[in-house]
């Protein structure tokens, strides 16, 4: 896999323009047919929010993840957009690492409203439901130590065979 650079941008309103004008031309061909370059597409553009890029060796922006914490739960880092451009490159997961180590260093959990993509990653990475939520827009989540485990490496999720018993 190429070397990838996961870049933090905070309150930095010319930086994310920047940012935003390099996607739009990066992405003018796929931003109306992808789902992942437009969910990225919307984090970036936020500017109430911090935001992950994620860029190839190249230079190449391959995602974003948009984040915050929220008034009234300090306790946990919530992602409101994540994108990537291709799926199955492991792109997403390692904006999770590094929303996770963001976390970890400051104690706190990670919160997720996924999308239907993003319900895949947060399962595989293994997220879970946070119990009592809205059935109908569950979050999944990440406890302060297991964001500390996974920015490390060492969460591991349990993988259901077809027949449901653990493997």
């Amino acid at each position: 896999m190429d070397a990838l650079t996961v870049t933090c941008i905070r309150k930095n309103i010319r930086e994310r323009q920047a940012v935003l004008e390099r996607a739009g031309r990066e992405w003018a061909d796929i931003v109306c047919s992808n789902d992942g370059a437009r969910y990225a597409w919307d984090g970036i553009a936020d500017l109430d929010e911090d935001l992950l890029i994620l860029e190839s060796s190249e230079g190449k922006l391959l995602g974003a993840l948009s984040f915050c914490t929220r008034y009234g739960d300090e306790q946990n880092i919530y992602i409101s957009r994540i994108g990537v451009i291709l799926e199955h490159r492991g792109y997403g997961k390692r904006l999770m690492q590094k929303v996770s180590a963001i976390a970890a260093d400051r104690e706190q959990g990670v919160v997720a409203l996924p999308t239907v993509e993003g319900r895949r990653l947060f399962r595989g990475i293994g997220m879970h439901l946070r119990p009592g939520g809205n059935p109908y827009e569950p979050e999944y989540a990440f406890t302060p130590d297991e964001a500390k485990r996974f920015a490390e490496g060492r969460l591991t999720s349990l993988v259901l065979n077809v027949k449901g018993s653990q493997e």
